[in-house]
């Protein structure tokens, strides 16, 4: 039988290489607290089920000898859950894309990247937007602001270069046009949602990342502006909302509020009512010369297009070439690159065209003066 390989101070190793390997899982095990020998490990499986517990990452093994690389037991899911655990410290599933680290003091106690350990410290929903914090509850998923690239929606290489970022955690090479527009709607975002409170009446609720109740879909998360009405802890009983500052080809002193919706901001608005199990959407243009409010209501049927070929992409093109790279194989990791367009892409344009023409004008308001219709 093959011998599964393990890792120790960044080297490669198999079990027969190993001496006292017994007695160093058993220093683990009480190091812990737990009832059975428990090493990190991974392999490449359907689909993630880890958790983290502090900064140590860990997962039930067959076989208390064998310091091999498999997935996580759901009984280390179900024993850790049912123990007292404390207040600080915040169970979550997260993916397999964690290059894991030996530390050199205690080789078998596995220590995640400090990125990590801040998203097993701190609630999703307490992550204030663009901090720290939040890039790191980020990193691990595949986020509803790229759903439209994940799908294949632009031209070029859109799709490739995502797959390559989220693969190798690399820093997002963003072109200069680009970066100020994204400047500009930071910048602007907070006096939008104070024009859109003013012009609707409502209260617009903070809320930092939501991640997928189901366990199934915990790979997908979303950033929404805001929730309206409906309580925060419990997001069923209101609305979602998706504010854009549109930079106006660099002229955004010039710009006027969309009469459409932009069919590519479906998958994104869509994405965010299935992971917050919500039933509509207000997008909200704003410029400084006026602003307009869609509402755009949760489609089922479109999410299960979105969902197949979302699936596709993290699943059998990002994950596998996170395993991949684990072992050293980088050459192998780059033969799942996807391609450019999905078989589907095609038809989930046509289908976000439609949604974007039924997306409802609520209001429309310039230099001032607000018409609802």
């Amino acid at each position: 039988m093959e011998e599964c390989p393990f890792i120790i101070s960044n080297q490669l190793l198999l079990p027969s290489q190993l001496t006292k390997s017994e007695s160093l899982i058993q220093a683990v095990s009480q190091f812990l607290q737990l009832n059975f020998q428990a090493v990190c490990g991974f392999c490449r499986t359907s689909r993630p089920n880890k958790v983290a517990m502090g900064a140590i990452v860990i997962s039930a093994m067959s076989n208390p000898c064998c310091t091999r690389f498999c997935s996580f037991h759901q009984k280390a899911v179900e024993f850790l859950s049912s123990r007292k655990i404390g207040a600080n410290v915040i169970l979550r599933p997260f993916s397999t894309c964690t290059s894991p680290v030996i530390s050199p003091i205690f080789p078998l106690v596995m220590r995640p990247p400090s990125s990590l350990v801040m998203a097993t410290q701190l609630s999703p929903s307490d992550a204030p937007q663009r901090s720290e914090e939040w890039f790191a509850l980020r990193r691990d998923k595949l986020t509803t602001s790229t759903f439209s690239t994940a799908l294949g929606f632009w031209k070029g290489n859109r799709r490739p270069e995502l797959w390559h970022e989220k693969v190798f955690e690399s820093e997002k090479q963003i072109v200069e046009a680009s970066k100020r527009a994204m400047e500009w709607g930071v910048l602007n975002e907070e006096v939008a949602i104070g024009k859109y409170k003013s012009i609707t009446g409502r209260e617009v609720n903070s809320y930092g990342f939501a991640t997928h109740t189901e366990e199934r879909l915990g790979w997908v998360g979303a950033s929404p502006d805001g929730l309206l009405d409906g309580l925060i802890d419990c997001f069923q009983g209101g609305g979602i909302l998706e504010v854009k500052c549109p930079y106006n080809k660099g002229k955004p002193e010039k710009g006027l509020p969309w009469s459409t919706m932009p069919f590519y901001y479906m998958p994104q608005v869509q994405g965010q009512m299935e992971i917050m199990d919500r039933e509509w959407v207000d997008l909200y243009c704003w410029t400084p010369n006026g602003s307009t409010i869609f509402r755009v209501c949760r489609d089922r049927s479109y999410w299960n297009l979105m969902h197949g070929i979302l699936r596709e992409f993290w699943w059998e093109n990002v994950i596998p070439a996170r395993e991949a790279l684990l072992l050293g194989k980088e050459e192998e990791a780059k033969q799942y690159i996807p391609t450019s367009t999905h078989k589907q892409t095609g038809l989930a344009i046509v289908k976000s065209l439609k949604l974007a023409s039924e997306a409802k004008l609520l209001c429309r308001e310039i230099a001032g003066h607000v018409e609802f219709f």
